[in-house]
């Protein structure tokens, strides 16, 4: 048995396109089975009718309600689904533990439950299944709110010649933006990575003693600053050429407008002792006039994640 999920797909609207013929391929699976529309939870919220799903009980049993939680004292929003527990250093420097993510949902998911009597399954970036879940007789590749190296849920980067500087910096679409000044032919530029847990740990200090002061005004915007770990990223392009060459991570490659880039390694080093490997696609929008140039979110290397991804590792 396969089980396909759309997230928010409309059953109402699969069988209007199916009669009208515009989808075959929906057409010729339904006729060897059937159609049978299900009521979803209250909330309908994803994560809430995929924990439902995987467990078959409802929101008062598997505990998420939503997207979003509030942190009671702070009143600071963050997901439901998950609580972390950061990574420990000694004296800012030597990692004694690694970064632990926990699950808040409960209930006991149903292929866990097939799984202990015998019944082999794969579960495939299902949501609501991260941190992954040691399946029996089975395998699981987590799927939401599994996180991008920045720890959120899919942060791009652009870059491009024509964005003025009051444009630069995180943009309402989950990404951030950042100008491409070129002297000659060449930019220099830096791809953003994840968080610096040091420099982190001293904007959150600032953060919670209240409103940032004058005095600390100038230190709090240094910090902002170098918040994130970073690769530095150079491009060469020639106005009108359709192409540019990209520098990344000791890597050089030519990209054709409209052209995605192989899986790129993306290395990112907190110290000596502490390397954060990922991976990154790159799309060049345009190389004619102007320059825009698209960065995948940093996902975690799946030969070395910073927290586990699947089950078995």
């Amino acid at each position: 048995m396969v089980i396909l999920g759309f997230d928010g797909l409309d059953p109402d609207l699969v069988k209007e396109y199916m009669d009208a013929g515009r989808m075959p391929a929906f057409k010729r699976v339904m006729s060897g089975g059937g159609m049978f529309p299900l009521e979803t939870t209250v909330s309908p919220e994803s994560p809430t009718a995929w924990s439902s799903f995987a467990t078959g009980v409802n929101p008062g049993k598997h505990n998420i309600y939503d997207f979003l939680v509030r942190d009671l004292g702070t009143y600071a929003i963050d997901l439901s689904m998950v609580r972390r527990e950061p990574a420990k250093f000694w004296f800012d420097w030597i990692p004694v533990r690694r970064p632990k993510l926990i699950s808040t949902r409960g209930g006991t998911s149903f292929w866990v439950t097939a799984g202990e009597a015998g019944v082999r399954s794969s579960i495939l970036t299902v949501p609501v299944t991260f941190p992954p879940e040691d399946v029996p007789n089975g395998e699981l590749l987590a799927g939401l709110p599994l996180p991008d190296m920045r720890g959120t849920i899919g942060f791009f980067s652009y870059f491009a010649t024509d964005l003025s500087r009051l444009e630069e910096g995180n943009s309402e679409m989950g990404g951030i933006l950042k100008r491409l000044a070129f002297q000659g032919n060449t930019a220099q530029t830096v791809l953003a990575g994840p968080p610096n847990p040091f420099v982190k740990a001293k904007i959150e200090a600032i953060e919670d003693k209240g409103p940032v002061t004058d005095a600390n005004r100038t230190l709090y915007a240094e910090l902002l600053a170098a918040e994130h770990l970073t690769v530095p990223l150079a491009v060469t392009w020639t106005p009108g050429s359709h192409t540019a060459a990209i520098h990344l991570n000791g890597e050089r490659f030519t990209l054709k407008t409209s052209e995605w880039s192989k899986w790129i390694n993306v290395d990112f080093r907190l110290n000596v002792f502490v390397k954060l490997h990922g991976m990154v696609q790159l799309y060049l929008i345009a190389a004619d006039t102007e320059l825009r140039l698209y960065v995948s979110p940093v996902n975690f290397h799946p030969d070395a994640p910073p927290v586990p991804i699947s089950a078995p590792p």
